[in-house]
């Protein structure tokens, strides 16, 4: 859907068009549902997921991707091009993390003045091992050196005595932000937008769809 308006219209960017449309005519019963946790550890608790992928050959930018999720659906997300050009896939996700970073700690700003202030650290799921690494502060110059000084305030963000952020390990096959940077095979896009959409979930589960949340 981001690629069709970034050409001049043709041909095959009408069927694409009318592709996205029909798409949109047929999820009309799907929906954003939020539905409070049994475990009350963690109703009305903010998690997250940010990811990057290549954005194409056109300039060699790479594609933003994160969400943020409460109470079993999205709140909060975006999918846009980086405005500076990485020259790794480390560079790259790190720079995801720090936009999804940002808006964790302002939804949690307005989650505490609703009187629900966040406990602990924000949990953002990545899948870059190295990403993970330099947040929490490791010393990696080969991989580090080039990127821009302010992507490393989420540095500061993960640490001290009060952390609002903390990046997990997930594997990639189950990294729902996934679904906001590329193009995906059917299966893989079904499973994750059933992540981040509750009503969706049910639906293929009524279905006999296999998801994350069922593994």
């Amino acid at each position: 859907m981001r690629k069709v308006p970034e050409h001049i219209p043709g041909p095959t960017h009408v069927a694409a068009a009318k592709r996205i449309l029909r798409y949109v005519a047929g999820t009309a019963d799907q929906g954003l549902v939020y539905s409070r946790s049994a475990d009350s550890n963690m109703a009305n608790v903010l998690t997250a997921s940010a990811d990057a992928d290549h954005g194409g050959a056109d300039d060699r930018r790479w594609v933003s991707g994160w969400v943020v999720m409460l109470n079993g659906a999205m709140v909060s997300w975006a999918s846009k091009r980086q405005p500076v050009t990485a020259i790794s896939s480390t560079e790259s996700e790190f720079y995801s993390v720090s936009q999804c970073a940002m808006e964790c700690v302002y939804l949690r700003r307005v989650m505490a003045l609703l009187g629900y202030e966040q406990r602990g650290p924000t949990l953002i799921a990545q899948d870059n091992y190295a990403c993970i690494c330099l947040t929490q502060g490791a010393k990696m110059y080969h991989k580090a050196k080039h990127i821009d000084t302010r992507v490393y305030r989420v540095r500061e963000l993960a640490s001290g005595r009060q952390p609002q952020v903390k990046l997990w390990k997930i594997d990639g096959l189950h990294q729902p932000s996934d679904l906001l940077t590329k193009a995906l095979p059917k299966e893989a896009f079904t499973r994750h937008r059933c992540t981040i959409m509750m009503m969706g979930w049910r639906q293929a589960s009524a279905r006999g769809i296999s998801t994350s949340r069922e593994q």
